[in-house]
């Protein structure tokens, strides 16, 4: 392999970053379908021909640029439960992965909210792609709640698909109703934690039958 080869990958994974980045933004601000390819490209700095050279359409960038939030969310969410250490509950690490995952919706600074803003304002069927991409995201969560019941800690009553697939929708819907002048990421984080949590510990369904 010659030594400019390297260098050649290097500078194509640059453009493709910096399109993608910039079809992130353009999409969140104009929406899907008001945006174009060539809108795209004079964002980036690029002529349009240079966009169709690393996608060959804007259905393709829009999945590479969804697959590029999920790999942010991916890397915050683990991230956040190896950050605990092994003696961690798996209630710690359900909370630690709650507030890493809205975190990326919510923080305007961070580097994954540019590629999930576009997520609110796509029709459903958008929403679903790309498939594999996201069924390994959610595998994370249905794992973590497997812990949480193996432990004792989460009850096995809950239909662990229906819980997970619940709280999913219910954070990624989160910036259509954030409102920034009088809520804030830890407030939000607090109500999903209490709600969700609340719902499927083993401490609050011996509670419920203390009550009883």
């Amino acid at each position: 392999m010659s030594d400019t080869a390297p260098k050649r990958l290097k500078k194509r994974d640059v453009t493709r970053a910096t399109i993608l980045a910039a079809a992130a933004g353009r999409f969140a601000e104009k929406g899907y379908a008001d945006c174009s390819l060539r809108d795209i490209a004079a964002l980036s700095g690029l002529q349009a021909g240079s966009v169709y050279y690393h996608f060959s359409s804007k259905e393709e960038l829009l999945d590479e640029v969804l697959k590029a939030g999920i790999e942010r969310l991916t890397k915050a969410v683990t991230a956040a439960v190896d950050a605990l250490g092994e003696t961690a509950s798996v209630t710690e690490q359900l909370r630690a992965m709650i507030r890493a995952h809205v975190a990326c919706f919510l923080d305007p600074e961070g580097d994954a909210n540019t590629y999930l803003r576009i997520y609110e304002y796509l029709p459903p069927v958008m929403k679903r792609s790309p498939r594999n991409s996201r069924l390994a995201y959610a595998k994370i969560w249905f794992a973590a709640f497997d812990r949480g019941v193996a432990a004792g800690e989460f009850a096995a009553s809950i239909d662990g698909t229906m819980f997970v697939s619940f709280l999913l929708d219910s954070m990624n819907g989160v910036t259509e109703w954030f409102r920034p002048a009088r809520m804030t990421t830890d407030g939000v984080c607090e109500v999903i934690e209490t709600v969700m949590l609340g719902g499927i510990s083993t401490a609050s369904e011996g509670a419920a039958e203390l009550q009883r």
